[in-house]
């Protein structure tokens, strides 16, 4: 399952070193357009994450169902939070080879493994969110809101809808 490359990985910012931490620039640019499966760390799949442009994520988890949302950074970790799933969570990520290794802040682990989008079957066509560059403003098709925990810290996000 696990396949570890004593070699580095190169990105397209520069190579990481297997066991170095991702930054969170290093983690979108190794993601972004991609499609990951997340297993628990004796080999059971717990889903599979498209990464969209925009900081957008599809999750299918192992038995199907689907949720769309967003990642960000908070207190130096990846912050994930889905439609309908609330309090989101946060993961550090380090470089394993050509897998990631993702650790939460209560020390909870996850393999991940690019995989192909074509295991996903989550409707694609209607995006969550867009960015409008122009107007440095983020455009929602709809409404997301819930908290993120960092350590004892809870934060809560919400990001509504632009008109």
């Amino acid at each position: 399952m696990i396949r570890v490359l004593v070699t580095a990985f190169a990105l397209a910012t520069g190579s990481i070193a297997s066991g170095q931490e991702l930054s969170p620039n290093d983690f979108q640019s190794r993601t972004e357009g991609r499609a990951f499966g997340t297993y628990f760390p004796d080999g059971r799949l717990l889903g599979i994450e498209i990464f969209l442009p925009g900081r957008q994520v599809i999750w299918q988890a192992a038995d199907g169902t689907c949720q769309k949302g967003i990642w960000q950074v908070q207190n130096g970790y990846v912050c994930y939070l889905y439609e309908g799933f609330n309090p989101g969570h946060c993961m550090r990520y380090r470089a394993e080879g050509d897998t990631m290794v993702g650790t939460t802040d209560t020390r909870e682990t996850f393999i991940l493994r690019q995989g192909s989008k074509d295991d996903v079957t989550c409707p694609t066509d209607e995006p969550l969110l867009s960015m409008d560059t122009d107007r440095g403003v983020v455009i929602l098709a709809r409404e997301v809101e819930g908290e993120v925990a960092v350590g004892n810290q809870r934060q809560l996000l919400a990001i509504r809808a632009v008109d």
